[in-house]
């Protein structure tokens, strides 16, 4: 059962984040409650990632058994919720951070649901073949950018930390996501 109430602070907050509003941090609940909370982020986030799964497939194919590919992307969803969080963990520690490893994570998920939001129209817009593939990748890359910096700028102001460092647990999260999307990638082909 989703805190619709912890849902609705934590968008509001992403939200914020989202619009470069540095002093949302300071509302964020950094307690460990609130960090546990907000892995309900995966929950509210997921029917839109099953959206984008259906209209990424032309591109990513999934098996053909659909069994198979939703247990596929099931674990990489799940993989991809928890091992950012974890990696992030060891990477506080090693900065020296762990007092604000909570309200980051807390931060770091409500903004994934935003991220995902933004990429639903984009994948539409590629799956309607409506516009030039100039332009949808075009789109796709000034989205993709405009996430970067969200990620950044949410590690610089959650953690209290340099840009370089920051730009460090971005590199984390982004390595992290390829490397499970071409795990998936993978599995879908074996099943072919």
């Amino acid at each position: 059962m989703i805190d619709m109430a912890a849902a609705s602070r934590g968008l509001s907050i992403a939200w914020r984040l989202a619009r470069l509003d540095a002093t949302a941090i300071r509302d964020i609940d950094g307690s460990v409650e609130s960090c546990r909370r907000s892995f309900q982020a995966a929950i509210v986030a997921a029917p839109l990632f099953a959206l984008l799964v259906v209209l990424r497939s032309a591109e990513h194919p999934l098996s053909p058994d659909p069994w198979r590919a939703f247990f596929i992307e099931g674990i990489g969803y799940v993989t991809g919720w928890t091992a950012f969080p974890l990696a992030a963990w060891y990477l506080t520690r090693a900065l020296g951070k762990m007092q604000r490893y909570t309200t980051y994570i807390t931060a770091y998920n409500w903004a994934n649901v935003l991220q995902v939001a933004a990429f639903v129209p984009v994948s539409a817009l590629a799956a309607s073949e409506l516009a030039p593939d100039a332009i949808v990748v075009l789109t796709a890359l000034l989205l993709t950018g405009g996430v970067i910096y969200y990620q950044f700028f949410i590690a610089r102001m959650a953690l209290d930390i340099e840009s370089l460092p920051a730009l460090g647990f971005v590199a984390v999260d982004l390595i992290l996501g390829l490397l499970i999307d071409a795990a998936e990638t993978t599995l879908h082909a074996i099943g072919q």
